[in-house]
């Protein structure tokens, strides 16, 4: 009959307490077995024949991959069965060493992927809040001299603003996005963000959800948010705007942002060239977070003409 393949999951130690399979994969070396001896794993060991088993080690260079064991009652273990089981053993080898090394550079890709987002997840929310106190700050401090009574108020609201940022590096550390967040509750929390963080009290925002916003994935919502963030932290301190829009349109699987202002715009070519630029290092952020997501970002603007951002990415992801 054809070879019968056993499946069973064990833990084998690689020291002297592992058995003769423990000794032939240090060794590196083909040995064979009674069935008494061969592991320390009692299932395994009654599932060999009578005669015990041949242990061949799998080895990929220097580092042991696995072990594979034959039970002797298969066949006889002469000169040629043991060659053919080298060959065997080492294709085998290659395989699972390969297959061990896409798995290694997987994890690797996924932690450097994290680091990114939690990166720009820090940049798009506590940098730019902690700008904002600065920049704050700084005009309290040149109140003082002459209008100590009118930097009062002032430092209240940057001592609120330290409080959200508190708040804010919290949610950001542990990650707290919950799917139930409503369309109603994303269109505040940004409205928030503008007029108390950012303390946009010249500019008129309009928010705008079509659609089913409860389609999107929690990753999707976060992403939309964040990107928000950053499009609102520009149009405060930079496009010196009295008008901007926040729409989110969810259809058919899809999720386009679109966030409006009628500033004094800028050269979008120009702008992202400046990648170490502070002014501009959120733009290159955005673009880059939404290649993440496998959407698009397209930035339209012109000295004079207001700036026009569109995000597309995928409505449902999943939150990695």
């Amino acid at each position: 009959g054809g070879t019968k393949l056993l499946a069973h999951q064990a833990k084998l130690p690689l020291t002297p307490s592992g058995g003769l399979a423990a000794e032939s994969v240090l060794e590196g070396r083909m040995c064979q077995a009674t069935k008494e001896h061969c592991t320390p794993d009692n299932w395994l060991n009654t599932h060999f024949g009578m005669s015990g088993c041949l242990i061949v080690p799998l080895r990929w260079g220097l580092q042991p991959v696995g072990v594979m064991m034959v039970d002797l009652a298969e066949g006889d273990g002469e000169e040629t069965r043991r060659r053919s089981l080298e060959a065997t053993a080492q294709q085998t080898a290659v395989t699972l060493g390969m297959m061990m090394t896409r798995q290694r550079r997987a994890r690797e890709t996924a932690v450097q992927e994290e680091r990114a987002r939690i990166a720009m997840d820090i940049h798009d929310s506590v940098s730019q809040s902690l700008f904002g106190i600065v920049f704050t700050l700084d005009g309290a401090i040149k109140m003082l001299p002459d209008k100590p009574e009118a930097a009062l108020p002032v430092l209240q609201q940057t001592l609120q603003t330290a409080e959200d940022v508190r708040r804010e590096i919290r949610r950001t550390i542990h990650d707290i996005w919950p799917e139930e967040m409503t369309a109603e509750a994303f269109a505040a929390d940004l409205h928030h963000y503008a007029t108390d963080v950012l303390q946009a009290n010249n500019l008129h925002i309009r928010f705008d959800i079509r659609g089913d916003f409860g389609a999107l994935s929690a990753r999707a919502r976060r992403s939309l948010y964040r990107i928000s963030q950053e499009a609102l932290t520009n149009i405060v301190y930079y496009a010196a705007a009295s008008q901007a829009s926040v729409c989110v349109d969810v259809a058919d699987g899809r999720a386009i942002l679109s966030i409006r202002d009628n500033g004094r715009g800028f050269e979008p070519e120009v702008a992202l060239a400046q990648e170490h630029g502070r002014e501009h290092f959120g733009l290159r952020g955005m673009q880059e977070r939404t290649r993440s997501l496998g959407g698009t970002c397209d930035i339209f603007s012109q000295p004079g003409a207001g700036t026009s951002i569109i995000i597309d990415i995928p409505a449902n992801m999943t939150l990695e």
